[in-house]
């Protein structure tokens, strides 16, 4: 790798670093925001308030995932949380979806876990969905999500 633990990616203004205490409001508010828009379906999420938000990521995520940001001149553009070998929060903030920034963060989770990638995401993920399959995760198993949510999710699982 490349020093202080940064992707460099074809993009020379991404970088991909792991999180600092600094990032976490401006983080925490913009992947609540991106789940927001990305899950409309969801009922149980649009209930979810910022400081609920704030509590899930400071009591669940931190403690047990190691977390990486996206940062494009300056500014955080993305995240994914990695509990080896599961990928417990991937988001890519909407207005910088589709442009290579999901595959870099990519990259960085299969460096922290190289023999395979787990993950759950919603049946009705469309966009989530064609970016996994086309990185080359298979369906393991379709179900539903753990109560409150509820929702229709599927298992994908990536094998080096």
């Amino acid at each position: 790798g490349s020093p202080q633990g940064t992707v460099v990616s074809q993009d020379p203004t991404l970088s991909i670093r792991a999180y600092a205490d600094r990032d976490f409001d401006v983080l925490v508010a913009r992947w609540h925001e991106t789940n927001r828009v990305s899950h409309p379906y969801v009922e149980e999420r649009m209930g979810h308030t910022l400081d609920d938000a704030r509590m899930f990521f400071r009591g669940k995520i931190l403690p047990a995932c190691s977390v990486w940001v996206a940062e494009r001149s300056g500014g955080l553009v993305g995240l994914i949380a990695i509990e080896p070998p599961w990928i417990r929060q991937f988001s890519v903030f909407p207005e910088h979806q589709r442009r290579g920034i999901g595959t870099a963060l990519l990259t960085r989770a299969r460096e922290c876990s190289p023999a395979e990638l787990r993950l759950f995401t919603f049946q009705r993920n469309d966009k989530a969905r064609a970016f996994y399959e086309k990185h080359g995760f298979h369906i393991v198993a379709l179900g539903v999500s753990p109560a409150p949510e509820l929702e229709p999710d599927v298992e994908y699982r990536w094998v080096a």
